[in-house]
């Protein structure tokens, strides 16, 4: 028995000698260098309709014992902006040890402007028929990286009655999820029904002008119908702009027509003159 008992103390100290052998090898023989992620500029400019491999332009990646790593690196996800259209980028690359390397660099997105508000129709209602929810049916949102944002817009005043013929004004904001905020003092005008029966139809009910760029208002005329339904010659209509494409601000455009039954419609459109371009 004690014969037996000596051979197995003497086989549980080889086996944890050999344990503990194994595991120095393991430790000697294991990848502590981490990869290393480098950029050839500070900031990576590109477009707002960028690709994935714009994203990863200036990269490369190194391990020790892996070697170039450049086609594994991940881009994460957008920072919030800390300048217009500049934001940070945090890039991460993992080793055949899952050993990680990060990088964090600014991008700036060469062509961006803050989210823009869009019209299908214009703001303009007849009396008594208008409504807030059909106001809002009409207004939109668009931005550059996020698309639509239609969902996140809302009224922060308004003087809106649209039960009696006047000029009022509805002021909305909205956010895009880099923390961009646009807003405006959109005009609103409810009319007479008399005042509608001659239909001008526009082929936006807000435009963006750039800071000093033309702008003819006249273009933006798509059709112009008389009340019994005949068609009428865009010359039908006059137009009275005050838009000043040297002056930021937001503006209106009134266009009126009448047919030859002395019937008479008009409309407004929206023209905001800022640093951005015309879309």
């Amino acid at each position: 028995m004690r014969i037996v008992r000596s051979i197995l103390i003497a086989v549980s100290i080889l086996s944890l000698g050999l344990f503990g052998i194994s595991e120095l090898v393991r430790i000697n023989g294991r990848d502590t260098e981490a990869p290393v992620i480098t950029s050839d500029r500070e900031v990576l400019e590109i477009p707002c309709g960028y690709t994935q491999e714009q994203l990863m332009e200036g990269l490369s990646a190194e391990d020790g014992t892996d070697g170039d790593l450049t086609p594994e690196i991940i881009a994460g996800s957008f920072s919030r902006f800390i300048d217009t259209g500049v934001c940070n980028l945090t890039y991460v690359v993992f080793d055949s040890s899952d050993q990680p390397a990060s990088l964090t660099r600014k991008v700036k997105f060469t062509d961006y402007h803050p989210p823009r508000f869009t019209l299908t129709e214009p703001l303009v209602f007849s009396e008594q028929e208008g409504s807030y929810t059909e106001a809002m049916e009409r207004l939109g949102a668009q931005d550059q990286l996020d698309g639509s944002l239609k969902e996140w817009i809302t009224q922060t005043d308004t003087d809106v009655n649209y039960q009696r013929v006047g000029a009022y004004t509805m002021s909305v904001e909205v956010s895009n999820s880099f923390g961009d905020t646009s807003s405006a003092a959109l005009p609103v005008h409810v009319v007479s029904a008399e005042n509608r029966r001659v239909d001008i139809a526009l082929a936006s009910g807000i435009v963006y002008v750039g800071a000093g760029e033309s702008f003819d208002p006249a273009a933006y005329i798509s059709g112009v119908t008389a009340a019994d339904g005949t068609v009428l010659d865009a010359s039908a209509v006059t137009v009275e702009s005050a838009v000043d494409t040297n002056t930021p601000g937001c503006y209106e455009v009134h266009y009126q027509a009448f047919d030859a039954g002395g019937n008479t419609g008009e409309t407004w459109m929206t023209v905001i003159v800022g640093e951005g371009g015309t879309e």
